[in-house]
């Protein structure tokens, strides 16, 4: 009893992190863009983070730190990958 409620709530992680799968990739995305852009700019990733407003750095801190989207992180990263494996400097 006990596997088949551990079986029910872990394909509903799953489920859920297949359904945030989209969101969580367009998320990469644009910070891959972002990061892109001020790389031109001179700017590293630190002060990137440090020109974002709370605002900003509260949704990218939830986004990519909360349990429930690790997986769905996961899954945009290997998808980021395999979509931008020539482009790559």
């Amino acid at each position: 009893m006990e596997l088949y409620i551990f079986l029910a709530v872990f394909g509903l992680y799953v489920l859920v992190s297949l359904l945030i799968l989209p969101i969580q990739y367009r998320f990469l995305i644009a910070l891959k863009a972002e990061e892109q852009k001020n790389r031109l700019k001179g700017k590293k990733q630190g002060e990137m983070y440090d020109a974002m407003n709370a605002g900003e750095l509260s949704l990218h801190g939830n986004m990519q730190g909360n349990p429930l989207f690790f997986l769905a992180n996961f899954f945009a990263s290997i998808l980021y990958r395999v979509k931008h494996r020539g482009k790559r400097k």
